[in-house]
């Protein structure tokens, strides 16, 4: 006759569910690492952007704030810092798996030569001199009390950080 040992199923049972449990777990904290690894990364994308964007509204306007500066560069790369460690606690693959997809690099065109003849050329578009607000969205420093972009990171005008 066939006995159950159910002693022994009861083991298995319980071995079979740990394995699953052990395994759902890291694939779960593999999931959280690579979406905060994402959500570093469009946090740096948007500290670039802000910088980049602050250089240009200073440059336009013919003025130098390097604290301010200084204060996006900082906020730069402790996101660039914060990225590297989540990698490192990643595997090649993981890593791979959230990079962002190349972007075009911006390449300023050197003026040709002129030529004898120079085909009319169509006049240049005028670059907004407004920065884009993203949604319409802004905030009030709690130092200065200037309006601000709602995603900036430092005032534009104080350089207090948000």
């Amino acid at each position: 006759m066939f006995e159950l040992d159910i002693d022994m199923l009861k083991e298995q049972g319980i071995q079979l569910f740990d394995t699953a449990k052990k395994t759902a777990q890291d694939i779960a904290d593999k999931g959280k690492n690579q979406l905060e690894l994402l959500n570093q990364q469009a946090r740096l994308s948007k500290a670039q952007r802000q910088l980049g964007a602050l250089v240009y509204s200073l440059h336009k306007a013919g003025e130098e704030n390097q604290p301010l500066v200084d204060k996006y560069i900082d906020a730069v790369a402790e996101v660039e810092k914060t990225i590297e460690e989540l990698k490192a606690n990643m595997t090649p693959e993981e890593c791979a798996a959230c990079e962002p997809e190349e972007e075009e690099e911006f390449v300023v065109d050197e003026p040709a030569a002129p030529a004898e003849e120079a085909p009319a050329e169509e006049p240049e578009e005028e670059i907004e001199e407004e920065p884009i607000k993203l949604r319409g969205e802004t905030k009030i420093c709690p130092v200065c009390k200037a309006e601000v972009d709602g995603d900036a990171l430092f005032c534009n005008h104080c350089g207090a950080q948000l």
